[in-house]
């Protein structure tokens, strides 16, 4: 081999080397766009070309004839796989190449929406109405709490249930979630709604938040607006520093079931640590999971002369500054 033919091969290998570094400068690169995200199609029978074009028209890379350089000699061309994707508009030409060989389907996902208000059993019962996942497999997560690492999970005693923290709002979730993946949405929501000045505030008041979120649980059931629940939170706060039953129909309702209807003479008789007409204080964990709007109320309390209040068949709220007063009106509204 001659010298001249040797330094040729040496020139080609040169430059191709020079030439596939420079190809991967280009693909690794971020496409130039605003960060965002769009599912991207591949169908089936789609060939590289319309797959490159419809990159190109969709605006995740405008290096088109450098893609289809870049899949034939990295060999990626064959590889593409039907299914949907989901891209970012900043990922890099290699990237998205990456993504599409893999054969990795953007996780379907659909809308749930936890009613403020409701206790375990009822999301539990929900979720498997919207056919995620068995009932009995979310409140094993829901009553165990395993591997749970949330600051605010620090107020919650270790043997109670994530009751009260299962923050009610409208969610999207994949179709094929664990309990414990939509367990956290929950969670990290509820973080994110009890701030750290609503927890400082709690402190500064010398209240165990515990406390607060489990009196939260009751005004929830029991009360509809803002301003009302402050003035009901103001009136369980008072009879709990007078040690007089906080009487709530909601924490009774809790124990048999029977939803928002009034309890009967019978029920507020039951022996059980949740019935509020037969023990003094608090329940011993909440009762619902409520809305941010209680817990406010509940922290920051509407001082009133009321220690009674009904709610009317029309749901008008009366409330009495005394027992004899609250009696005259059960009589006039209820009776």
């Amino acid at each position: 081999m001659t010298k001249k033919v040797l330094n040729s091969i040496i020139a080609i290998i040169g430059l191709t080397f020079l030439f596939w570094v420079g190809l991967n400068i280009l693909v690794e690169s971020p496409n130039n766009n605003p960060f965002g995200s769009k599912t991207f199609v591949i169908e089936e029978g789609q060939g590289v070309t319309q797959i490159i074009d419809s990159l190109k028209k969709q605006g995740f890379s405008s290096k088109d004839f450098t893609a289809k350089i870049f899949v034939v000699l990295s060999g990626a061309r064959k590889n593409f796989k039907p299914g949907e994707y989901h891209l970012s508009t900043d990922m890099s030409l290699k990237k998205i190449i990456s993504i599409l060989t893999a054969g990795k389907e953007v996780r379907q996902e659909i809308s749930i929406t936890i009613l403020e208000g409701w206790k375990k059993e009822e999301i539990a019962e929900y979720l498997e109405s919207k056919e995620l996942f068995k009932a009995t497999d979310f409140l094993k997560i829901v009553e165990d709490t395993p591997n749970l690492d949330y600051e605010i999970l620090k107020y919650k005693p270790k043997s109670a249930s994530l009751e009260g923290f299962l923050y009610p709002d409208t969610y999207k979730v994949y179709v094929d979630s664990t309990p414990e993946e939509v367990v956290r949405k929950m969670l990290d929501n509820f973080e994110y709604k009890v701030t750290s000045d609503l927890l400082a505030e709690v402190k500064a008041q010398k209240k165990d938040f515990y406390h607060i979120l489990t009196l939260a649980s009751i005004v929830e059931k029991e009360m509809f607006g803002y301003e009302n629940r402050q003035i009901v939170a103001n009136i369980f706060w008072k009879r709990i520093g007078d040690n007089y039953p906080l009487q709530s129909d909601a924490t009774v309702n809790y124990i048999t079931n029977k939803g928002t209807t009034r309890p009967s003479i019978d029920d507020t008789v039951i022996e059980n640590p949740y019935n509020t007409y037969q023990i003094i204080g608090l329940p011993p964990t909440p009762i619902s999971n409520p809305s941010i709007e209680s817990i406010k109320a509940v922290i920051y309390p509407q001082s009133t002369p009321y220690y009674f209040f009904l709610t009317t068949p029309t749901n008008e709220i009366i409330f009495s500054r005394n027992h004899e007063e609250h009696i005259m009106n059960r009589n006039k509204y209820l009776d």
